[in-house]
């Protein structure tokens, strides 16, 4: 915006200028146009007519001097309303206008530019005498191209050839001038959008600085941290609710749990222990889930390569237990993010988990840790259904709930690349199976 404004500016001083080289243009023509309305009043006022009379003028004798000799520079005609002449100050150039010249002459300004060049022009100009008592006749005066106006047309082109050459700098100028200052008018309103973009479930407690804004943006701040202060307090309730709700379910069953291990009755139902134990993983991730967005994350450097080979040897043995494999590859540089191992490790774990979960059994998932900071985890399962693409992150969405699926691994993977300024991306392979990539912001 701050651009368009500059152009915007720039576009209007451009006007400016053309408006006012259009009027340079024309100072010889507007000083040329103002003498012969001045001659032509002269002439009017001084016009005498007779009933039949030829028209006579009574002017001072220095001003009749101009219209006399063999080449004067002035001159003027009378004509009736049938186009006939009835007077011309010099018979000289009436023969070198060309009475039907003279009778020809339409209303306004002409010339004889065309035939005679701008230096040896007659300009003239021609309208109706507005003058009591001299009937229905038309005034035609003119006058010779003076000194004046080749000088005029000299300062033309001074100012003109001057203009152009000053222009140039001063369009960059108002340009430069321009963009500072709508940019310095709109930081506030940058400084505002930064400021709200903080708000949100990452970090519902952050808020506008309000003291620093310009009055007419404070509104704004106030019903922004309002709206903030609203958001903070639904987010703790449901993350108090989730967590609450976790702990009081997972005593009960793990109470069950041992109850079950300790009798000495077997139990009807051999698949009981598997669904509370599928209970207990269920309520450990809410925990983890609530945990994760609440509890502020280190902010410290990382290598990706160490976080992933340390999760790669910890879930081996699981891995081989199952009857598949892990291969992990790196690269020699280090991979640096920002943010905490911990989390970056479990968000890798749950990846893995899931990837071991679809993968066959005496097949292998792949880790690998790629420039400039991102982790893939490849699996040989059935890949990724197109109808379940867009809920994969969703929490409670899984398609393995008959083998201990909860569909929470991959919305807290989603939650903790989210709190690193990261993204998970997934996509199928061309080989099959389905590839997770965990994209982190470089260091």
């Amino acid at each position: 915006m701050s651009i368009q404004l500059s152009l915007l500016f720039i576009l209007f001083a451009a006007a400016c200028a053309v408006l006012i080289g259009y009027q340079l243009s024309n100072i010889d023509e507007t000083a040329r146009s103002l003498r012969l309305q001045r001659q032509a009043r002269e002439i009017g006022q001084a016009l005498h007519v007779a009933s039949g009379a030829i028209p006579t003028e009574e002017l001072p004798a220095e001003r009749m001097a101009r219209y006399q000799g063999e080449a004067p520079a002035f001159f003027y005609a009378v004509r009736d309303g049938a186009g006939d002449l009835l007077a011309t100050s010099s018979k000289t150039l009436q023969d070198k206008f060309g009475a039907q010249f003279l009778r020809q002459v339409a209303r306004g300004e002409t010339d004889t530019e065309a035939k005679d060049g701008s230096d040896n022009a007659f300009y003239f100009l021609a309208g109706p005498v507005d003058a009591p008592g001299v009937g229905d006749l038309f005034l035609i005066v003119g006058q010779h191209a003076s000194e004046t106006d080749v000088l005029l047309r000299d300062v033309e082109w001074r100012l003109l050839s001057g203009t152009a050459l000053a222009a140039i700098p001063l369009c960059l100028i108002v340009f430069a001038a321009s963009l500072t200052i709508v940019r310095f008018g709109f930081a506030p309103v940058r400084r505002l959008s930064q400021e709200a973009d903080r708000i949100g479930p990452g970090d519902p407690a952050a808020r506008i600085a309000e003291a620093d804004l310009p009055v007419e943006l404070r509104g704004l701040a106030e019903a922004a941290n309002a709206a903030a202060g609203r958001l903070q307090q639904a987010i703790t309730s449901q993350r108090r609710f989730t967590a609450d709700t976790a702990h009081q379910l997972l005593t009960p069953l793990a109470l069950l749990s041992a109850r079950i291990e300790q009798s000495a009755v077997p139990h009807p139902d051999p698949g009981l222990r598997g669904d509370i134990v599928r209970m207990q993983n269920l309520v450990r991730q809410l925990l983890n889930l609530s945990r994760l967005a609440v509890v502020p994350r280190p902010q410290e450097k990382v290598d990706l390569r160490t976080v992933a080979k340390d999760v790669v040897t910890a879930m081996a043995p699981l891995a081989i237990a199952e009857g598949k494999s892990l291969s992990y590859e790196a690269c020699e540089t280090p991979c640096l993010t920002t943010g905490d191992a911990s989390a970056i490790g479990e968000a890798l774990a749950n990846v893995i988990r899931n990837g071991l979960r679809h993968t066959a059994p005496g097949t292998c998932v792949d880790i690998a840790v790629e420039q400039p900071a991102s982790i893939t985890v490849a699996d040989k399962g059935d890949g990724i259904a197109e109808a379940h693409r867009q809920r994969l992150l969703e929490p409670f969405f899984t398609t393995e709930a008959d083998r201990g699926g909860s569909g929470l691994g991959l919305a807290i993977v989603d939650e903790i690349m989210r709190q690193h300024g990261g993204a998970v991306e997934a996509e199928n392979c061309p080989e099959g199976g389905a590839l997770f990539r965990l994209r982190f912001k470089k260091t």
